[in-house]
């Protein structure tokens, strides 16, 4: 008995998987363990106005904004798995990171309006978010992901 001659090797990831998967799960993982403290209030060294910003937020937003952060860490974990699923996780991540804060600057509450450093981390998080979207898009392409 033969073994289909449609079966494909299983292909290995290159090195970068690893090193980009486990930094993305670092990075999300910072990120949601520093905003979940944030809006529960359990950040000492929190000033007064972003603890004020936290504990306004409307509900949808804090539930947008941890969607954002869960999504990209279970991304980071799909990664690391090589699933296609990472794809779509970060895709999710994207979308609520987006909504998040376009709802914030035009109901002109976002610290990005009055601070230039929130406005540059702002614009990393986003751009970051992206680039690992686009990353994991193109390790889908190249069959890396399954």
């Amino acid at each position: 008995m033969s073994l289909s001659t449609n079966a494909q090797p299983a292909r290995t990831a290159p090195w970068h998987v690893w090193v980009v998967a486990i930094l993305t799960l670092l990075w999300n993982g910072a990120g949601l363990y520093t905003i979940v403290m944030a809006q529960m209030g359990r950040v000492p060294d929190l000033d007064a106005s972003e603890t004020a910003y936290y504990s306004q937020q409307p509900l949808w937003l804090v539930i947008a904004t941890d969607l954002a952060l869960l999504s990209a860490v279970a991304a980071a974990v799909a990664l690391l798995l090589r699933s296609r699923a990472a794809v779509w996780l970060f895709a999710l991540s994207l979308i609520a990171i987006v909504v998040d804060n376009v709802y914030d600057l035009a109901a002109k509450t976002s610290l990005a309006l009055v601070d230039p450093g929130w406005r540059n981390l702002t614009v990393t998080v986003v751009i970051v978010a992206a680039l690992q979207l686009a990353y994991a898009w193109a390790m889908k392409k190249r069959t890396v992901l399954r």
